[in-house]
């Protein structure tokens, strides 16, 4: 699934990016693959009209599109996130408060996994407030639940 296509000056073939969880971003100029290099993995290697274009991508767990970057000029990829969407995508980890160790952080990472999830998808800015909202409910339930079952034991 293509999250985003972006023309960048000089570059031979509009950039085609793709977002999976597990695999993270992948470009490719007219069908052709182009891997993140470098450390961190930011930097790409785009085939150019006249050689190869040096450019570097930014992006954020909580941002739904990144931003590439040539000749230090910013191209946005898609409409920026909203702070608020950012922070309300962050709130799970309140929920380390109540439940600590290994059960906590996979039900809180969970939880800001399933909201990265909600960012990049194609809905208005309200319905994935409402939604994140939900998920942190959902956690903070379900950690309600695991402390009550450890003080009635």
């Amino acid at each position: 699934m293509v999250l985003a296509v972006v023309t960048l000056p000089r570059v031979t073939a509009p950039v085609a990016i793709d977002y999976s969880f597990w695999r993270g971003y992948r470009f490719s100029v007219a069908d052709r693959v182009v891997k993140p290099h470098g450390f961190p993995r930011n930097r790409l290697s785009l085939p150019g009209t006249a050689g190869t274009v040096e450019a570097t991508f930014k992006a954020g767990v909580l941002r739904a599109y990144p931003v590439i970057s040539v000749d230090g000029v910013d191209h946005p990829t898609g409409p920026t996130t909203p702070r608020a969407v950012q922070v309300i995508g962050l709130l799970p980890l309140i929920s380390l408060m109540l439940v600590t160790g290994a059960i906590g952080a996979l039900l809180t990472f969970g939880a800001i996994a399933g909201n990265v999830s909600i960012i990049r998808e194609d809905l208005s800015d309200r319905v994935k407030i409402l939604l994140m909202l939900t998920v942190l409910a959902a956690v903070v339930a379900a950690d309600l639940f695991i402390v009550s079952l450890a003080t009635a034991a």
